[in-house]
């Protein structure tokens, strides 16, 4: 009888495959198990980046507010309280028509100004192009502004979306007045039947956008596009600077 059919022999060499066996199913049940502890490790760090996230989105946008009811005040009290201070002074030493017509005229475009800021009117009968050509208007002053529309017809968005996008294309605009140098600034806004994108873009000097990521105005930005469920992205470069929102607006909701 052939040495490797003996029983003895045999039995060794099922002995050492089951223990091959045990072995590898025991580094197998091992690995899935490091693997599986990695992954609650990493979700578990992703939820608390989350939260994190989500808390210093929600600081911010306390932040937000308490410095828009702060400029809105300095906006009264600076502006209009200050024309119609003058108005009055006017009128009590020197009446003056056409000065007076002047002051007048100034003292109600600053009022329907902040009535703008405050919440634009007739929402529900504006559409988001023109909420955004009558915002950027007073701009041209001061920015060539350039804006391009591509709109499906058969699209339409709540008042509060309106809104919203109104707002982070005026804190972009207002950011590139203050802070890029830029003489030309292009808006884009297409809108289909599902998604919104709108691209801002300037040629100033760019920026450090890690650095300016912890400013109130990108907060700002950030807080509404968590709010709306969209994305966004910013590019910057010594040449200028280019923001790109996105979002389907039906997940946001019609009305």
């Amino acid at each position: 009888m052939e040495k490797w059919l003996d029983p003895k022999t045999v039995a060794i060499w099922i002995l050492v495959v089951l223990a091959v066996i045990a072995i590898l199913a025991v580094s197998f049940v091992k690995l899935v198990q490091i693997n599986f502890k990695r992954m609650v490790e990493n979700k578990l760090k992703e939820s608390r980046l989350q939260l994190e996230y989500q808390k210093n989105l929600l600081e911010s946008g306390i932040v937000v507010q308490e410095q828009e009811r702060t400029r809105i005040a300095a906006d009264l009290h600076d502006s209009l309280i200050g024309k119609l201070t003058i108005l009055r002074l006017k009128n009590q030493t020197e009446y003056n028509f056409e000065q007076m017509d002047r002051l007048l005229g100034e003292t109600i475009d600053e009022a329907r100004r902040i009535s703008h800021d405050l919440s634009p009117p007739m929402l529900e009968f504006v559409e988001l192009h023109e909420l955004l050509e009558d915002m950027i208007t007073p701009w041209k002053k001061y920015l060539a502004i350039h804006f391009y529309t591509n709109i499906d017809p058969t699209a339409s968005m709540n008042q509060n979306l309106k809104i919203q996008i109104a707002r982070i294309t005026q804190e972009l605009v207002t950011n590139i007045y203050k802070h890029s140098g830029a003489s030309d600034v292009c808006i884009q806004l297409k809108i289909t039947s599902t998604d919104l994108t709108l691209i801002v873009r300037d040629n100033g000097k760019g920026f450090d956008y890690a650095e300016a990521r912890k400013g109130i105005g990108l907060q700002n930005i950030e807080l509404r596009m968590a709010y709306l469920r969209g994305t966004h992205k910013i590019k910057s470069s010594p040449r200028g600077s280019t923001a790109i929102i996105t979002m389907n607006h039906l997940q946001f909701g019609n009305q």
